[in-house]
């Protein structure tokens, strides 16, 4: 009886996809460092506010349009930056430009979960105009793909919204998902960096989020729960 050796020429390697996620990692360090040298510039340029510091972060990665751009392209940028639309979204929650209502966003199953902290940050602007719809987002992604995503920084001032957004509307029988986020977070390599960016408002909030998953009712898991929020409180020295 004979056997085959298999050799290394039977092994398929998809080319694309490391191609892809070479590109994916480049694309990154770049943002990072572009990021890193705007807020250098902003604390060189003494901004007025934590709110101004943040949109030159946010906006480090933006290229002038040149002239060949399409006008749709334009209408993108508008659509992320608007700030307007983001405080002030429509009251009966439908948008305008195809944007999903509050109701679309809390089927988890039809939440397409990004592959890159760079398509977070897009989907986080375009589509979630409000704390409920963030809030059902970032419960959707999860812990453990939101530790992945952001395991070497969370960019963009993005702390402060998860803290705002998990804190608006807080459900009780949420905690340990809200738990278990807070927990990746914290885990990210330059998360001291993003806690010591917090403006005075959302640390307000980490505050008012923390006592409310203090309420705890008494029981096996809870005390487990309430070691795990000890725990957390000194990581984000609340």
């Amino acid at each position: 009886m004979t056997t085959t050796k298999s050799s290394h020429d039977d092994d398929s390697l998809d080319f694309g996809k490391v191609e892809r996620e070479a590109k994916s990692m480049v694309d990154y360090d770049e943002r990072y460092w572009l990021e890193n040298s705007a807020k250098f510039r902003a604390v060189e340029q003494r901004v007025a506010s934590y709110d101004e510091f943040r949109e030159i972060v946010m906006a480090a990665h933006l290229k002038p349009l040149e002239k060949e751009d399409k006008i749709s392209s334009m209408g993108v940028f508008t659509q992320v930056w608007n700030q307007s639309a983001l405080k002030n979204p429509q009251k009966d929650g439908n948008y305008s430009n195809g944007n999903p209502d509050t109701s679309d966003m809390t089927n988890h199953s039809t939440v397409k979960v990004p592959k890159t902290g760079q398509e977070f940050l897009q989907h986080w602007k375009r589509e979630c105009k409000t704390l409920e719809q963030k809030r059902h987002f970032i419960m959707a992604i999860g812990s453990v793909k939101i530790q992945e995503l952001f395991q070497i920084e969370i960019n963009g001032g993005l702390l402060g919204e998860f803290v705002d957004c998990l804190l608006h509307d807080f459900d009780e029988s949420e905690t340990k998902c809200v738990i278990e986020l807070l927990e990746s977070l914290s885990k990210s390599q330059r998360f001291s960096l993003a806690l010591a960016f917090l403006s005075k408002k959302e640390k307000e909030n980490l505050a008012a989020l923390f006592e409310e998953l203090c309420k705890l009712q008494h029981s096996q898991e809870s005390i487990e729960l309430k070691e795990r929020v000890a725990v957390l409180k000194t990581l984000y020295r609340v």
